[in-house]
């Protein structure tokens, strides 16, 4: 993953680094501004069968040139982060071909906010404090959707 703020460790993975007969999964960025929740979030994503954790940014300028060198699949993004926030970067980036899902996240959590989200064109909302049992479930939508289509 690329490297995010001072601190982080992270190198990225690019699509060459995994063998065709491994399991379809989806390559997966996460974007925010606190360095702390970004590792939080990597970790628990890490281990998840589904994703293929491929990078992480700090913001959205860094967001969007990540994606367009990568092409993550799936994009999991605050909302509030300074300068290009979660809101305007998702609207960018669902404007991309091919264009990422892209989930946001917020520790606030207010139907207005949920419904900002959606006009961005995020396919869903979690709220940060519950993010294990929200993720979970908008994953399983998620999967359930492309699957569908």
């Amino acid at each position: 993953m690329a490297a995010v703020g001072q601190s982080a460790v992270f190198v990225e993975r690019t699509q060459d680094s995994f063998t065709e007969t491994s399991p379809r999964r989806l390559r997966t960025m996460v974007v925010d501004d606190s360095d702390t929740f970004l590792k939080v979030t990597c970790s628990v994503l890490d281990l998840d069968d589904v994703i293929d954790l491929v990078a992480a940014a700090g913001d959205g300028v860094e967001a969007i040139d990540t994606v367009a060198r990568l092409k993550p699949a799936l994009i999991l993004m605050d909302v509030h982060m300074p300068g290009l926030d979660g809101l305007a970067t998702a609207s960018l980036l669902t404007r991309m071909t091919p264009a990422p899902v892209v989930i946001l996240m917020s520790s606030d959590d207010t139907p207005g906010l949920r419904a900002a989200c959606l006009r961005a064109g995020a396919f869903d909302f979690v709220h940060k404090e519950n993010f294990r049992s929200e993720f979970e479930t908008v994953l399983r939508r998620l999967l359930q959707a492309q699957m569908n289509s």
